[in-house]
């Protein structure tokens, strides 16, 4: 799994040897230096990746937590970045 900055916002590249449809779960979005701009977002994926658009997100920095499901194994991936 890949998380990274875009020009459109933050971009959430899942593994392209899974089936994207079987893929479920969040992922929580954290600002430390102000708790009232966290917000979660629920895995629904057309593709292999989710974007998190740059409307949702106030420059600085930002805990990424994605927890997922696929065909029944979970997996938990962390990343901090500085939007």
């Amino acid at each position: 799994m890949l998380i990274k900055e875009v020009p459109e916002g933050i971009a959430i590249d899942f593994p392209k040897d899974f089936d994207f449809k079987t893929i479920k779960g969040k992922v929580s979005l954290y600002r430390p230096s102000n708790q009232k701009l966290d917000f979660e977002v629920p895995i629904s994926l057309s593709s292999d990746h989710l974007l998190i658009p740059k409307s949702n997100l106030t420059g600085g920095l930002w805990d990424i937590t994605v927890d997922w499901t696929c065909n029944g194994i979970d997996y938990l991936n962390k990343e901090t970045i500085y939007f």
